[in-house]
């Protein structure tokens, strides 16, 4: 399997339960050990070093939050990585990551009080407070309403405008398509294809092997006579151009 990723380049992985996203995930960070081949990051093969290691480059952010939060307040939470590591002013390093990431209202609250969404988007903070070169997010946007679905993925937008390189390990095929600049797609711990997402999910083969569900958008270029690729690119042209839109006027 290989997996290239760019300095600010945002890479979906899709596919089926089982396919081997986690585990893709998890290998990566080190969580568990590649049997054959090896990880380079920037040229350097990683595949010796420790989890602790790869956490100082790499961050990985689980599906679940609850498997992530610790701390009693939110404050705490994204202060406990960096505080751990004995870095220098790691209070103040976590109050302006809060509010970077839009969260300094809830820097006092309990974790308890929190929402699922809020939750998730905390263990964001914490992970982006160790300020790695490259972040993974498992289903980051499980759990969230419309409005923090966007909020959110706005944020990522920019994280990604900033250098950094985000992994996506998601379902949601709208999210690929309209944020992911390439996508990549698993079947049984192998690599079906590698291509622009408007490419991938105009392949039927490849959607049907993958047992992946069939885009609207495909369905609507077949009923229409339009190439699948061009319709989905158009439709994410036309989605950027709204979020825009909607953005101006909130200011």
């Amino acid at each position: 399997m290989n997996l290239t990723l760019h300095k600010g380049e945002i890479v979906a992985i899709l596919g089926n339960n089982g396919a081997g996203k986690s585990t893709l995930s998890k290998v990566i960070t080190g969580i568990e050990r590649n049997k054959t081949g090896k990880i380079e990051f920037l040229g350097r093969d990683i595949s010796g070093d420790t989890i602790k290691k790869r956490s100082e480059m790499i961050g990985y952010v689980m599906q679940n939050p609850n498997h992530m939060l610790t701390q009693e307040s939110v404050l705490d939470e994204v202060e406990l990585g960096i505080r751990l590591r004995n870095i220098k002013n790691s209070r103040e390093i976590a109050e302006n990551t809060l509010k970077i990431c839009g969260l300094n209202h809830l820097k006092n609250w309990p974790v308890t009080a929190l929402s699922y969404g809020q939750k998730k988007r905390v263990t964001i903070a914490a992970i982006l407070a160790l300020n790695p070169q490259v972040i993974i997010l498992d289903e980051p946007t499980a759990g969230q309403d419309h409005a923090h679905y966007l909020e959110f993925m706005n944020f990522v937008k920019t994280l990604s405008e900033k250098g950094m390189g985000i992994i996506l390990i998601t379902h949601d095929m709208h999210l690929s398509l309209e944020y992911a600049h390439k996508a990549l797609v698993l079947s049984k711990g192998k690599i079906l294809m590698e291509d622009r997402p408007s490419a991938v999910f105009s392949h039927r083969e490849v959607m049907k092997k993958a047992n992946l569900r069939e885009t609207s958008l495909l369905k609507l270029a077949e009923l229409t006579g339009i190439d699948g690729e061009r319709m989905a690119e158009t439709f994410i042209k036309y989605e950027e151009e709204k979020r825009c839109q909607e953005q101006e006027c909130c200011i």
